[in-house]
């Protein structure tokens, strides 16, 4: 009987070896990158154990394939409950957007251990992917008086608001996640987004400038900083840092717009176009490209090409597309295409009525084009009706003008109606 039990203890202890052994040299496969042989390694070993299955599991996790790394894990746990086991598994079923799954098994981990505050903060976090804002900003809430001075509970309360509309919520709690860690990138961010929505420009500026003193090459703070630029017509900044984003984003569809219209506006016609065109390669749907390219081709008298890049414009427009008709419009009068023109017009002031250019272009066209002056005596009338406020110069001319051709028609006998 002794010495059964002494060659039970004598295979037990060779399987051991034979595992720590064959541990070692997975590990070493996977310091070199052979992650294929270790799989195969690791499945020649009794898989009929937890550590087998966790390290295939680990291993599947490295090459980002968590679908492989959750049938693992619950293999896994099925020879142990292990709550380091468990933890994965809740990583893998959070990566595969199984929320419900990681939420239980963080459920169940929370109650066996209220004290790890990490196991609560993927919790909450995952309340909150699944809207589920009252767990989300209890759990938050609580963290924040356990660990006072972690920037992220704050900065989760800050989403929060943030998704409940609440602004002051949503600004304060980005605060305290700033004032907490003044290096917190995730709240500079924030907090300079909403300063520019709220249209507190100097505060937004303070935190965007902040920010890109910590990360340079910060893709969404330099955005931010080319908007500004671009709001304030400073154009060859904004073309400086995009070019930066440029080098990092190639083919970027926010980039190449942003390029194509600081261009533009310095006329830089043929950088303009090009990256317009590129632009427009990305986003098929996007009509106002079209619209700047109509410009473009028009500034460079080509007209045809002008034409159908307006007239193309006005077709995939979902959106009020006045723009694009009163520029059709202009371009006719440069074609001599008076009547194209008023149509044109008369479709702008259709798109939108206070469209006051549109009706002011409608009636110096028919003013040229009709024999009957009272067709655009009327017209000049509509404008001065409508829009005597919009614009100095033009309600001056057109006042002029009316009195001119009902002094005409008083010569002719004719009165205006």
């Amino acid at each position: 009987m002794r010495n059964i039990y002494m060659l039970l203890l004598v295979c037990i202890s060779l399987k051991v070896e034979a595992q720590t052994s064959t541990f070692s040299y997975v590990d070493s496969l996977l310091e070199s990158g052979r992650y294929k042989q270790a799989l195969t390694k690791l499945k020649q070993v009794d898989t009929l154990h937890y550590i087998v299955n966790y390290k295939i599991g680990n291993i599947y996790v490295s090459i980002d394939d968590y679908v492989n790394a959750s049938l693992y894990y619950k293999k896994s746990l099925l020879y142990k409950d292990s709550k380091r086991v468990q933890k994965a598994l809740a990583i893998a079923y959070n990566k595969t957007k199984q929320y419900k799954k990681a939420i239980q098994i963080y459920e169940q981990l929370s109650k066996l251990d209220s004290e790890d505050l990490l196991i609560q903060y993927r919790l909450g976090k995952l309340y909150f992917i699944t809207n589920n804002l009252a767990n989300a900003s209890k759990v938050f809430s609580e963290l924040t008086k356990r660990d006072p001075e972690n920037p992220n509970y704050y900065y989760q309360l800050g989403l929060i608001a943030a998704r409940k509309h609440d602004g002051n919520g949503m600004l304060d709690n980005f605060l305290r996640a700033y004032k907490s860690d003044t290096t917190h990138i995730k709240s500079i961010y924030q907090l300079a987004k909403t300063f520019g929505l709220i249209r507190k420009r100097d505060s937004s500026r303070l935190f965007t400038d902040r920010g890109l003193q910590l990360d340079s090459l910060h893709i969404n703070l330099n955005k931010l900083k080319i908007n500004s630029f671009f709001r304030e017509k400073e154009y060859q900044k904004a073309i400086s840092r995009l070019h930066l984003l440029d080098s990092i984003l190639p083919n970027d569809l926010y980039v190449k717009k942003m390029l194509a219209r600081s261009y533009y506006n310095i006329d830089s016609l043929d950088l303009a176009q090009k990256n317009f065109e590129i632009a427009r390669n990305l986003d098929k749907e996007d009509f106002k490209i079209l619209t700047y390219l109509g410009h473009i081709f028009k500034s460079k008298k080509e007209y045809q090409k002008a034409y159908f890049s307006y007239f193309r414009a006005t077709l995939l427009g979902k959106k009020e597309r006045s723009e694009e008709y009163y520029s059709m419009g202009v371009l006719q009068l440069e074609m001599k295409l008076p009547k194209r023109a008023i149509l044109s017009f008369d479709k702008a002031l259709k798109e939108n009525r206070y469209k006051y250019k549109a009706l002011y272009q409608k009636a110096l066209t028919a003013d040229s084009y009709y024999r009957d002056k009272k067709i655009a005596y009327k017209l000049y009338d509509e404008y001065i009706l409508s829009f005597e406020e919009k614009d100095k110069d033009i309600t001056t001319f057109v006042k002029k003008r009316m009195k001119e051709i009902k002094e005409m028609l008083f010569m002719k006998g004719k009165k205006v109606e």
